[in-house]
């Protein structure tokens, strides 16, 4: 009996000693979640809320699309046409020794191929 009362009075103060949840602060942002350190390379600091995820970190390296086209005009191709720039592989019309051909490039290190 002893050993309850005890019990009581320490779980008594416990919950006074406890905050409340107006003591609390509680921020919410909407967005971007942020973090109160670098998770991974692909992180960056913004002053004032903290770390977030650099959402174009795995566009960097990449080539843009006029600079592919170039590279296909170097190699050779003449009247080169974009057909398209997005994802791994961009893709290019042009023509070569009098012929119309496809052109591939990968976007990241910039191989050329004909299709």
């Amino acid at each position: 009996m002893k050993g309850f009362f005890l019990a009581t009075a320490v779980a008594a103060t416990l919950a006074f000693a406890m905050p409340t949840a107006a003591d609390a602060k509680v921020k919410i942002y909407l967005g971007l979640p942020h973090y109160g350190y670098q998770v991974g390379p692909d992180y960056r600091y913004r002053d004032g809320y903290g770390w977030y995820q650099d959402r174009n970190y795995y566009h960097r390296g990449r080539l843009s699309c006029g600079e592919a086209r170039a590279r296909v005009r170097h190699s050779g191709y003449r009247n080169v046409a974009t057909i398209e720039c997005r994802g791994a592989t961009y893709t290019f019309e042009a023509t070569r020794r009098g012929r119309d051909v496809t052109v591939f490039v990968n976007s990241r290190n910039g191989r050329i191929w004909r299709g």
